[in-house]
């Protein structure tokens, strides 16, 4: 009997439960049938097994929508607080990202929010997210700042080719422009291409094939690979928002609600 009982008490809680969250959506269930089932449910008491998985079965074909709009925001809420308890955890064990120089910085030197960026020419969620840093630079004007650092994946041929001649471009003081070039032309980054970006943009030829083919440069975009490794960050994009982690190419709210954040913690610490 108690067996029994328990199997009635769980299944009308997941009743409650659909209702619940249909509620959560804005949404009120108005269909009568399924409410003149649950009535029936709970003045029969379920008396066995058979009418129980055939009230479940009649119920899901009876309101399909129902159940697949409640189910859809059940796992929509379950992964927004994921992420919330993933960033909670960011914000308590943060990473300390040395700048170094010679690092492409864009945006106020003394911004109190720095978002570092890990990323590579041929991936195309981290040209997504070169168009929400760029986004994030005007909404917080003053109040944050990019640098850049180079992870360009074995899998993309030519991402290291591409880091190189940014970095080269960095020396005659084009690298926002010619990594603009790089995210519109992804697919298409090859040495004749990476030149003719030079040339597009003025630069001095023959210093940038010098410079994107020099130790120095080379030894550049291996600091920044080790630090990526150093700190577990295998794929791109990452992103290090005051040594919060952020992976991936996040909405721009998401970031938005990082730097509100970090903003509000250094206005904190003024006051």
């Amino acid at each position: 009997m108690m067996k029994i009982f328990f199997k009635r008490l769980v299944f009308i809680s997941g009743i409650v439960l659909i209702f619940a969250l249909s509620a959560c959506q804005n949404k009120q269930p108005d269909d009568e049938k399924l409410r003149e089932t649950i009535k029936q449910l709970i003045k029969e008491q379920l008396p066995d097994d058979e009418k129980l998985n055939e009230t479940i079965k009649q119920v899901i074909r009876d309101n399909p929508k129902l159940m697949y709009d409640t189910i859809n925001a059940y796992v929509r809420q379950q992964k927004a607080e994921e992420q919330v308890r993933r960033l909670d955890a960011n914000f308590k064990n943060r990473v300390k990202v040395d700048i170094q120089p010679g690092t492409p910085v864009k945006g106020a030197q003394d911004a109190p929010v720095t978002i570092v960026e890990y990323t590579d020419f041929q991936c195309p969620y981290c040209a997504r997210g070169a168009k929400t840093m760029e986004y994030l630079l005007k909404k917080y004007d003053g109040k944050v700042r990019v640098a850049f650092k180079n992870l360009p994946l074995e899998m993309h041929e030519q991402a290291l080719p591409a880091a190189k001649a940014a970095l080269a471009a960095h020396k005659q003081g084009k690298f926002w422009p010619y990594h603009d070039l790089l995210f519109a032309n992804a697919s298409q980054l090859d040495d004749a291409t990476l030149e003719k970006f030079a040339k597009d943009l003025s630069l001095d030829v023959e210093q940038f094939n010098r410079d994107r083919q020099s130790d120095e440069i080379a030894k550049q975009v291996e600091s920044d690979k080790a630090q990526a490794a150093k700190l577990n960050l295998r794929s791109t994009p990452m992103f290090i928002a005051n040594g919060v982690i952020i992976k991936g190419a996040k909405q721009p709210s998401h970031f938005s609600m990082v730097i509100e954040r970090l903003l509000k913690e250094t206005q904190n610490r003024e006051e």
